[in-house]
């Protein structure tokens, strides 16, 4: 009875050990934002690095881009006809995000101002009541892409950092009568959020080890019952 008492004790210890050292995957994720600051558009060229996933975190599943495009304008003009005239300022932008020569986003954020401005006073200054002088006109976009693709996530596993190239046009004007004078300053800046989305594997305790170490206990105490009652028996 004793050998076999031992060896249902073995196979109960064995079992919790198997059970205890089970894996479990973990949904998990990550993310590292880059921005730029505004700076005059069609010379803009600007990297935005992004640090790569560490892949002994566990194994990349998913990486969700959100890139956000803003511009600022600051404009003049001066009515030079002889009647009143309505001046619009169209501040507007093409801002575009590449990653490995291959375009992701590509934005286009727009602001409309619209004023009413009298006949020309007689000077070219963007001011007076014919003329006006304004800044900080703002537009903005964004837009969130997710990418599941082996292949392109490729580029965002390792060491160091992942660079992404963000460039502005401007297509800013003022429109208004035929005899206007006006310019528009236009500058962009761009920001972007990389998420990486992986599963993270840790091994846990699975709840069937429960069982196992209470099956140890049960047995124990089954012992030391059968030893009780044998010395009383024979008392």
């Amino acid at each position: 009875m004793t050998t076999k008492l031992l060896n249902t004790l073995a196979a109960a210890t064995t079992l919790a050990g198997i059970v205890a050292t089970c894996g479990a995957a973990n949904a998990a994720s990550l993310s590292y934002t880059s921005a730029s600051n505004y700076d005059l558009t069609d010379i803009i060229d600007a990297p935005l690095s992004i640090q790569k996933f560490d892949s002994s975190l566990g194994t990349l599943q998913g990486v969700t881009i959100e890139f956000t495009g803003d511009i600022l304008g600051n404009a003049g003009f001066e009515n030079r006809s002889k009647t009143p005239t309505q001046a619009t300022v169209n501040l507007a932008s093409q801002l575009s995000l590449q990653l490995n020569n291959q375009s992701l986003f590509a934005l286009n954020p727009e602001g409309i101002s619209s004023y009413k401005v009298a006949k020309f006073d007689g000077i070219t200054d963007y001011g007076g009541t014919s003329g006006k002088t304004v800044s900080n006109l703002t537009a903005t976009q964004s837009a969130t892409q997710s990418f599941t693709n082996t292949q392109f996530l490729q580029s965002f596993i390792g060491n160091g950092n992942i660079d992404f190239l963000f460039s502005a046009i401007a297509n800013s004007v003022v429109m208004g009568s035929g005899n206007m004078n006006s310019y528009v300053d236009t500058f962009a800046k761009a920001g972007i959020k990389v998420t990486y989305n992986y599963d993270n594997v840790k091994s846990v305790p699975e709840p069937s080890s429960t069982l196992g170490i209470g099956l140890i206990a049960g047995l124990c105490l089954l012992s030391q019952r059968k030893k009780s009652w044998l010395k009383m028996s024979n008392s």
